[in-house]
């Protein structure tokens, strides 16, 4: 049976599921220390539960903590607010319905890739817990109907470096080969796929203010909403070990929380035509974030991952220092270097959060760099080679006894520093070392938008009670570094507009009450010059490469907070 039938009956079943669990359930609330109930709702690192908690911070009901640095773990563990575990809970189902009208569209969906036609990501499981130990299984479920684009990206005259085709996938993307190398398939292959991951699984054992564990479940590291640059759930969880805090740790230099995980990066199978043990790679990374004392709305962090090439999964532990370890300048090679040498290439970041609830209102930055400086006077002189950065604002505003309004804004640009004009420079989440570049199975870890990509995006709501009502836009600059080593990009449109950059209006709508929420998003993006095919673009009778996508996504979780 096609998963577009199937979707009425898992609804159905999800609400029957909410219903008879109404005796034994209560709103979870972390935020108050409660205990866990028999039931509860699945909570991701970039859903409806943790939304509604930082909208809780700025309107001061619940403290400014548990958001730098989370995990699904971290946010279904009561015990870091002071409160009881049960012994066993059930995780009730989420489910995510997502249909593009001709071209790929989303991100921050976890191991979901939005292709076009209908996609489907469900989430369900239980907790166990006996003494310190706790273990989380939700297996995640994912379909994508995969259907065909509305434009071929792999013509071939628009395709650059066409020797290294020979060895990679037919799939893989015809602009990111050399130098910026990158497994990003603009599509996944040519028929439709279901897969399921282990998921926002984890194994933890607490020992009073650390915690230490093996995972699968996504990572979220920073302030952003939409684009952190080092860590979100653009991608699949991958398989990591960590070490972290199990709760914000005060002493006399302040609040301080930390996480460092290793783990395995594993390719696509639509990147290359081989499956040697080149498709395993090792991740090492770590974060760390410093409030002045619990109550400050200030937050201070910084992280730095290292991703490296690995001879196989066995290798892949011994890269746990990797991150405190130097790595070169691997992708600082001019573009003429045909080199793609196996090692070492890393990301790093500093972010900054001031969340200010008297006002109901946050801003807050994270800049990065994807290669180190050569020295103090090289930093001192060009700080912003290689840079990125994500940068934003929250504020809320209460309109009677139930309802307030909330708007959100965030930029952010991953492309190339104005100083490749002086010194070579890689193009981020791109590599010359991890030829795979920074992703996990063909979508980036990182900011959502993609490598070489800029964008921006805002938001208005309005909440009444249970309901919520907003308007969104945004627009993004695709793949911009590579676009201009495309061969004929410099002679054709050295001054006329040939980037591929799609804007996105949209409009939004939620309810919630104790059982259940459901949310629906609606998006009408107009992408122009689609994976740059339209040579005359600011002319009249172009080569028709502009495309519209309507995108509807429909999302539904039980219980939750």
């Amino acid at each position: 049976m096609r998963p577009s039938v199937r979707f009425p009956h898992l609804l159905a079943a999800i609400l029957a599921l909410g219903c008879a669990a109404r005796a034994t359930a209560q709103a979870r609330s972390v935020l108050r220390g409660l205990s866990t109930p028999l039931a509860e709702g699945v909570i991701t690192v970039s859903g409806d539960s943790v939304d509604r908690l930082r909208l809780a911070q700025l309107e001061g009901r619940a403290p400014l903590q548990g958001l730098i640095l989370r995990s699904t773990s971290s946010l279904m563990n009561p015990r870091s607010a002071g409160g009881r575990t049960q012994r066993f809970t059930i995780v009730a189902p989420a489910l995510t319905f997502v249909n593009n009208g001709s071209l790929p569209f989303g991100q921050n969906d976890g191991a979901l890739w939005a292709g076009v036609g209908t996609n489907i990501r469900a989430l369900a499981g239980f907790t166990a817990t006996v003494g310190p130990v706790r273990l989380i299984l939700i297996p995640e479920f994912v379909h994508s109907a995969n259907k065909d684009l509305s434009i071929n990206p792999y013509d071939p005259k628009f395709g650059p470096q066409l020797f290294l085709r020979r060895a990679r996938n037919a799939f893989s993307s015809p602009w990111n080969q050399f130098p910026y190398s990158i497994d990003m398939p603009p599509r996944f292959g040519d028929a439709s796929f279901s897969k399921t991951y282990p998921g926002q699984s984890s194994l933890t054992l607490t020992a009073g203010p650390v915690e230490a564990g093996a995972a699968t479940e996504n990572e979220w590291w920073g302030p952003a909403l939409r684009n952190p640059i080092v860590m979100s759930d653009n991608a699949a969880g991958f398989p990591h070990v960590f070490f972290r805090t199990s709760r914000p740790l005060t002493s006399i230099v302040g609040t301080i929380e930390a996480r460092w995980i290793v783990g395995a990066l594993h390719e696509s199978q639509w990147f290359t035509r081989s499956t040697d043990a080149d498709n395993i790679r090792s991740l090492s990374a770590a974060a760390l974030a410093w409030k002045p004392n619990p109550e400050s709305g200030l937050t201070l962090g910084i992280t730095r991952s290292v991703f490296s090439a690995t001879t196989g999964s066995g290798d892949v532990a011994g890269h746990f220092l990797d991150v405190l370890k130097k790595t070169g300048h691997p992708d600082a090679l001019p573009i003429n270097d045909s080199s793609l040498t196996p090692g070492k290439d890393q990301l790093i970041s500093v972010f900054a959060r001031w969340a200010l609830p008297a006002y109901g209102l946050e801003s807050y930055v994270e800049w990065g760099r994807a290669d180190l400086p050569v020295s103090l006077r090289d930093f001192i002189e060009q700080p912003d080679n290689s840079r990125g950065y994500t940068a934003g604002i929250q504020w809320v505003r209460p309109i009677g006894p139930d309802s307030h309004f909330r708007i959100q804004g965030e930029v952010t640009n991953v492309e190339q520093s104005a100083t490749y004009q002086f010194r070579p420079v890689g193009s981020f989440y791109t590599s010359r070392a991890d030829i795979q570049g920074y992703t996990y199975e063909g979508q980036v870890i990182g900011a959502g938008i993609g490598p070489g990509s800029s964008g921006q995006w805002i938001a208005s709501d309005f909440f009444k009670g249970n309901w919520q009502f907003g308007v969104t836009a945004g627009r993004t600059r695709f793949n911009n570094d590579p676009y201009w080593l495309l061969n004929w990009a410099l002679t054709v449109y050295a001054f006329n507009c040939g980037n591929d950059v799609t804007t996105y209006p949209g409009l939004r709508a939620g309810y919630s009450n104790s059982r259940f929420r459901v949310r629906a998003d609606y998006t009408a993006a107009s992408r122009y010059n689609t994976f740059f095919q339209n040579r005359n673009s600011c002319q009249p009778g172009g080569d028709g490469s502009d495309r519209t996508n309507k995108n509807f996504s429909l999302t539904l979780t039980t219980f939750g907070w």
